[in-house]
């Protein structure tokens, strides 16, 4: 990793990351606080790497790539950008999940046609109309390798499978959740059929990789100034809440040797599990460790690692729960509410370098 930029979007996250190769890796476009938030954190990234080269989305609630959907509906970009590859969570099995990513995708139409008046909401759509080509897309799981640029990432969430039970209820409750809203909201219920109709979310359930491109809309047919509201209803606030959760279970976790480690949004039974594999298979140290949900959740099992920099993208509604142990596990901890767009310098990992403590190096530690 030669260096990683992460923006201020309040709480959200979009950062970037330069291999050694130069190839530019981003995570995520989005941000709770807006997706104008997001768009000027997108915008601070084509001011200085013009394209990404890849992007990784984390999982599929809109505050995670909103801000991407704003750029792309609006034709944002003089120059279409050059993305080859998209990696995003694989979709575990489980007896609902195809009742869920509908749901969770008419619920992102919803939030964003109201805040926006744009109805749009799919992911790799939006990927289209931004880049001027095809790209590759590729859904990943744990133990997936994702190569790029000489740089090696290990997928460690989600897994193929969800069957633990505290993982299906949270689900079956955002599904309730949702239906309760569709009684409730005759906006949603139109959208729910229009999703269903289109069926682009079982895309998503593609294993292998696949290449993907369509022709570009007009923007202004996309907009409905009747769906744009000042504040949605509170029914529909719950259950936006409700698939928000039980998508962070399903959330996108990695590591790169020792340079990055990156949890996504996982809750503490998942964030758990996937230190409990670290620590089998020797990873411990890292370079930069991006905190998970914004450094809201924490799990004491964190403290078996230990990092340089811990970095935390977060805004005004997150960042007085942020958890303490994240300074403590590591040498430097930087939050983009205090501190505004974070820039890591490069990882080199050479005893010589006199930034690196002893145990970064010791086998024996």
């Amino acid at each position: 990793m030669r260096a990683m930029y992460v923006a201020d979007v309040g709480d959200g996250l979009c950062m970037a990351l330069r291999t050694s190769f130069g190839e530019t890796i981003q995570i995520d476009c989005g941000s709770q606080q807006g997706s104008d938030v997001a768009l000027n954190g997108l915008m601070k990234f084509y001011n200085h790497f013009f394209s990404p080269d890849i992007f990784m989305l984390s999982h599929f609630h809109l505050d995670h790539y909103n801000g991407f959907m704003l750029a792309s509906s609006m034709g944002y970009f003089p120059i279409p950008w050059e993305i080859k590859e998209v990696y995003y969570p694989k979709i575990p099995k489980f007896r609902e999940k195809e009742e869920f990513m509908l749901c969770l995708l008419t619920m992102n139409l919803r939030v964003f046609g109201n805040e926006t008046g744009i109805m749009e909401y799919d992911f790799l759509k939006t990927i289209s109309k931004i880049t001027r080509r095809s790209f590759r897309y590729k859904p990943v799981s744990k133990g997936d390798v994702i190569n790029i640029g000489g740089t090696s990432f290990e997928v460690l969430w989600p897994p193929a499978v969800i069957d633990e039970e505290r993982t299906l209820s949270v689900i079956h409750q955002a599904i309730s959740d949702f239906n309760i809203a569709m009684e409730a909201d005759e906006k949603i219920k139109e959208l729910y059929q229009r999703v269903e109709k289109e069926g682009l979310f079982r895309a998503y359930f593609e294993q292998e990789q696949r290449s993907y491109s369509e022709e570009r809309d007009d923007p202004s047919e996309l907009v409905n100034n009747e769906y744009k509201e000042k504040e949605l209803p509170d029914v529909v606030k719950k259950a936006n809440d409700s698939l928000r959760k039980a998508a962070n279970h399903l959330s996108l976790a990695l590591f790169e040797y020792n340079g990055l480690l990156f949890l996504g949004d996982l809750e503490k039974s998942e964030i758990r599990k996937v230190v409990n594999y670290l620590e089998s298979v020797g990873k411990k140290r890292f370079y930069v460790f991006v905190t998970p949900h914004h450094g809201t959740h924490w799990d004491n099992c964190l403290k078996k690692v230990d990092c340089i920099y811990s970095i935390t993208s977060n805004g005004s509604k997150l960042h007085s729960h942020i958890k303490r142990g994240f300074k403590d596990i590591s040498r430097m901890s930087f939050a983009t509410y205090v501190n505004g767009d974070i820039v890591v310098p490069p990882f080199l990992p050479t005893r010589s370098h006199r930034f690196y403590p002893w145990w970064f190096y010791d086998d024996k530690y």
